[in-house]
């Protein structure tokens, strides 16, 4: 009995090596981010940075630089990336297998993990142009950016929000967006709408060249607008993001979502783990990710469906 024992615990001292050695050499999950330049592959790389440390189930991650979301998405569909950035229209689309989606069909097994920063959009007005806020927009000149560019997709969000109509304006401008700012200061238009991280140059330039404004995103219709359009969510320009703009500002935007296709339960949840057990160091590793909140991260901005697993342990009081 003695021997058969000492034999049971050597296949079990075994048996604990070779799971060990599984979930060491388990294969990084991948990261589809974005251009090494841009924000999206510093965030990718600061979720990383915390699953590297934590070594949830074994796993460990590895960045893949990328042309943005519509590239991340194919990875993700080709089962070259394991987690993505991207931006939360881009998922709405492909979820639904709509826009420049149609061909390659729904991403019905989409699903996101958490909300991150976004880009918001502003609207910046010229002096002397009577624009206080967003209704002063009805019979004004406004430039909205060229069709097809994301300027232009956001511009026609802010005025979709606003209740208006792109007929209410006196006249539709198409400039690029650095083109805005001088005409702007040069009286040629009333108003722009500028889209991105904040702060951005081409807004100070406005700001201090020729004391331009900016102006709330806030609406009687905005709740109404909201429900309709999910991928798109509130923010709060910090106070000081501008000269002569001293408090919290409202305006509108949208999220980058970390999203997964087929990833398994486990896997999901230890992801949103890893960054909710570092979330304070996280919230420090990149400018853009200060002032997130846990709450917001599940909840602002996304209109895919959450992972189910990261639904069941929110809905259960896990992830606090």
């Amino acid at each position: 009995m003695k021997a058969i024992a000492t034999v049971v615990v050597g296949y079990l001292a075994i048996g604990g090596m070779l799971a060990h050695a599984e979930a060491a050499e388990r294969r990084p999950l991948i990261i589809a981010a974005g251009e090494v330049s841009g924000y999206y592959y510093p965030v990718a790389g600061a979720i990383c940075r915390v699953i590297n440390k934590e070594r949830p189930n074994g796993m460990t991650c590895a960045v893949m630089p990328s042309s943005g979301s519509a590239a991340n998405l194919a990875a993700l569909r080709n089962h070259e990336a394991d987690l993505a950035l991207v931006q939360s229209r881009a998922a709405s689309q492909a979820a639904a297998g709509e826009e420049g989606f149609k061909e390659a069909g729904p991403m019905t097994d989409l699903r996101a993990l958490l909300a991150l920063h976004g880009e918001m959009a502003v609207v910046v007005a010229r002096p002397g142009s009577g624009i206080e806020q967003l209704g002063d927009l009805k019979g004004k000149r406004v430039n909205l950016g060229r069709p097809g560019s994301f300027q232009r997709a956001m511009a026609e969000t802010v005025i979709d929000a606003s209740g208006l109509s792109q007929g209410d304006l006196s006249v539709l401008v198409e400039l690029d967006l650095n083109e805005q700012a001088a005409e702007l200061c040069q009286g040629n238009i009333d108003a722009a709408i500028f889209s991105g991280i904040h702060p951005m140059p081409e807004v100070q330039t406005a700001v201090e060249e020729c004391g331009a404004s900016l102006v709330a995103i806030r609406s009687k219709s905005m709740d109404g607008y909201l429900k309709r359009a999910p991928m798109v969510a509130r923010f709060a320009l910090k106070g000081g993001t501008y000269e002569g703009q001293k408090e919290d500002m409202a305006v509108i935007g949208l999220k980058t979502l970390l999203v997964a296709n087929q990833l398994p339960p486990e896997d999901a949840l230890a992801v949103v783990k890893a960054v909710w057990s570092n979330f304070n160091a996280f919230t420090r590793l990149h400018p853009v990710l200060k002032g997130l909140s846990k709450g917001d991260m599940l909840r602002e901005g996304i209109p895919i469906k959450l992972h189910e697993a990261v639904e069941k342990a929110q809905n259960e009081g896990a992830l606090r």
